[in-house]
């Protein structure tokens, strides 16, 4: 338990950290004095007044603020107009650019993480007839680990045919009618095991259940950056694609709520240092990208309202401005409620998640798919 609530700070606070970083540096940018700069709600631990600004370390270290100095929408009936240092007084490219970096520090920060991951690790291999018939990983409950087979073994043979690479195994998987015959080497020892037909689910016939050995391929520094940004770009498609697929389809979302995002880390947290970094990472762009939703008292529904000043030199009254962010509060806390929901039901009941030998690829795509069988 301890591990994981260490997991879960360690996790969150450099995301909310840069997040508030890249509001404060918008501010110092644009002129924008900034009061107060806290990590953390609650309580005050520590402070120090540095210029303008209050630092500051509170109790409660989930979340942080930035407070620019005067209010974020000057009142129409105000006597004075605002100070020049002010977030009012400034022009709307600047209120925008201010309200929006936080999301782009967020996006920034996933990037270098990636861009490290792929330089240190390296690029997986993807080509079917590149990789070898080498077991990486058994799914439990599956016709290989019935056989016991094991990480590393070395799949030389499939009902007497030769096999050298997954693309085989994968064709021949395909093709095998009744009882499935595997001839295997582990370490200097040649090993022979059959499935029954039996064994294999009638749904799934060419799943046995196992992954590919990863095979991975250094890259130069600039190439690992390139594809650092590229992992941020692919994240946010998929979420983005997926939740306008759900809509289309007339389907409840997938969303992860705070239990959710809790039990991802505290999974992560036990597994190894690459999952847990790319987890930083893969937060980082999801809390950048939610940022940026256009939902009133979210950054992004800021980030409208300057649009629109900017196109009709006018912002929307302050009664406006009022109901809008009651119904961005109101929309917040129902998307919470049914994240949570959703977290609830989805760790009481869960789908597994199956990595296994499928049909054959074509035109070298990916010979492994990810299959989701429901327990």
């Amino acid at each position: 338990m301890l591990i994981s609530i260490i997991a879960v700070l360690v996790v969150l606070s450099p995301i909310v950290i840069v997040h508030e970083f890249g509001h404060y540096v918008a501010c110092r940018l644009t002129g924008i004095r900034v009061n107060e700069f806290s990590f953390g709600f609650g309580k005050i631990l520590w402070h120090k007044k540095v210029g303008d600004t209050d630092y500051q370390i509170r109790a409660i270290p989930f979340g942080g603020f930035v407070e620019p100095a005067g209010p974020m929408f000057h009142p129409q009936d105000a006597k004075e107009p605002p100070q020049p240092y002010e977030f009012a007084a400034k022009k709307w490219y600047a209120k925008f650019f201010m309200v929006v970096n936080g999301a782009l520090f967020n996006y920034l920060l996933a990037a270098l993480i990636f861009s490290v991951l792929v330089y240190v690790k390296g690029v997986p291999e993807n080509d079917p007839t590149q990789l070898s018939a080498t077991v990486g990983s058994v799914v439990k409950d599956y016709p290989a680990a019935r056989l016991n087979l094991q990480e590393g073994d070395v799949i030389t043979a499939v009902n007497n045919t030769a096999v050298s690479t997954w693309q085989d195994l994968t064709n021949a998987l395909a093709n095998r009618q009744g009882d499935l015959h595997l001839t295997y080497q582990r370490g200097g020892e040649l090993l022979t095991a059959v499935v029954k037909e039996s064994d294999f689910n009638p749904q799934q016939p060419t799943v046995l259940g196992i992954t590919a050995l990863p095979v991975y391929h250094t890259v130069a520094w600039w190439k690992a950056i390139g594809l650092g940004f590229y992992q941020c770009y692919y994240w946010t498609e998929m979420s983005l694609s997926s939740l306008a697929h759900s809509f289309s389809q007339k389907k409840a979302p997938e969303l992860a709520g705070p239990i959710g995002i809790v039990n991802v880390i505290h999974q992560a947290a036990h597994r190894n240092l690459t999952d847990f970094v790319f987890l930083i990472a893969l937060l980082s762009v999801a809390v950048g990208m939610f940022n940026l939703f256009p939902i009133p008292i979210l950054d992004g529904g800021y980030a409208l309202v300057y649009l629109w000043e900017g196109l009709t030199h006018k912002l929307p009254t302050e009664k406006t401005l009022n109901i809008a962010v009651n119904c961005g509060l109101y929309l917040l806390i129902l998307l919470v409620v049914y994240a949570s929901y959703s977290d609830i039901k989805r760790i009481s009941f869960p789908t597994k998640t199956v990595a296994a030998v499928t049909q054959p690829a074509e035109d070298n795509t990916h010979s492994t798919e990810v299959k989701h069988v429901q327990d």
